[in-house]
């Protein structure tokens, strides 16, 4: 995602950097697990009988909305439904 102003992103670079390198990926990650499962729940509250790939999809499309145009966003979103929809699809054979 790219919206958070380049002053911010400063700040907070000088304050990750400051850290070792093993804390600073635990914090990678523990970060963007919390902000999946924020969106996440945000998305099931909006729609309760969403599917589980159509809550994988939307939450795509909620973390990349900043990078992607509506063209290219719809284009992925419909790869990753199909992709899903076959995997799923195997996994029940």
């Amino acid at each position: 995602m790219n919206d958070t102003p380049k002053d911010v992103l400063r700040k907070q670079f000088e304050i990750i950097y400051s850290k070792p390198l093993e804390e600073r990926i635990k914090s990678l990650f523990e970060m963007t697990e919390l902000s999946r499962r924020i969106i996440q729940n945000r998305i099931k509250a909006g729609n309760p009988g969403l599917s589980e790939t159509d809550l994988k999809v939307e939450t795509f499309k909620a973390f990349y909305k900043q990078d992607y145009d509506a063209r290219l966003l719809n284009q992925i979103a419909i790869s990753m439904r199909q992709y899903f929809d076959e995997r799923s699809k195997s996994a029940r054979r």
